[in-house]
């Protein structure tokens, strides 16, 4: 059987080889850009049926390349993986609705099991013509890049961090534990933490929670209470406004605008 195929968007400064690729050959077929100019060019043979823009450290053209295909693709599920990371870019990202977010070093698991759930939707979920709405455009975050150095050993420092938060989101997650299983004491893990991810511990966790449960949002079969407590959360009315903050609509009000967006669709796709 036949690779899937994903159009890869490589926005890495200075001709840096994707890490996506690398990491996930052997699983898909990738399509690969480095000029955002080539998109539009792509989209008018055939639509992908998904898109990930790959970042080391993105500036703001890069980033609106992003959001202008999202505005213009409203159905494409787009994956954002980026290195350089902190709290208003990955609101920014989830505001601008990608189906996830990633930061370096990936989780690979995790990856393979967001691009395997885009490629198993429904055919006329992902393709569809162009049209906006819904989505509305946001603020771009500040042009906060940064170089790689520190920060760069900082997030190997605490990779597994990372790997058991993206394995464990449903359970209680620990932050002295994980700083434990990092060689690092409370305080030494926590600043480490926030140097190589550009936020705390406890905002990265509730991050990661909020992307899970936009994807699973899109699954009409799933309550908001079984997303809630599949993520993590303990509580409904925390889930709810920790949701309303990142997200900035509750989670029934983000459902119910992906089935508008859906029924808004269905006169473009036809039958097949």
């Amino acid at each position: 059987m036949d690779k899937p195929e994903i159009l890869l968007v490589n926005l890495n400064q200075n001709d840096a080889k994707s890490d996506v690729a690398r990491l996930l050959g052997g699983h898909f077929r990738f399509t690969c850009l480095t000029d955002t100019d080539a998109i539009a060019d792509v989209m008018q043979s055939a639509v992908p049926v998904s898109l990930c823009f790959e970042y080391d450290y993105p500036d703001i053209p890069r980033l609106a390349a992003l959001q202008e295909t999202k505005l213009a693709y409203p159905s494409l599920p787009i994956v954002m993986v980026t290195r350089q990371h902190s709290e208003d870019l990955a609101v920014w990202a989830f505001r601008s609705r990608v189906w996830d977010y990633f930061t370096k070093p990936l989780p690979i698991e995790s990856v393979l099991e967001c691009f395997r759930t885009i490629h198993e939707l429904p055919h006329k979920q992902q393709r569809c013509a162009p049209r906006e709405f819904v989505i509305r455009k946001c603020s771009l975050p500040a042009d906060t890049r940064f170089q790689e150095s520190s920060r760069s050993r900082d997030a190997k420092t605490v990779n597994d961090a990372v790997v058991y938060v993206e394995t464990n989101l449903h359970n209680k997650i620990s932050q002295s534990e994980i700083a434990g299983r990092c060689g690092l004491s409370t305080s030494q893990f926590s600043r480490v933490f926030k140097q190589a991810h550009g936020t705390t511990f406890q905002e990265y966790v509730l991050l990661r929670r909020i992307s899970q449960s936009i994807r699973l949002l899109q699954n009409p079969s799933a309550s908001v209470t079984d997303v809630c407590y599949t993520v993590g959360f303990n509580d409904q009315s925390h889930f709810t406004r920790t949701f309303r903050r990142y997200i900035g609509v509750s989670p029934s009000a983000y459902r119910k605008s992906l089935e508008t967006a859906q029924a808004s669709l269905l006169p473009l796709t036809g039958t097949s």
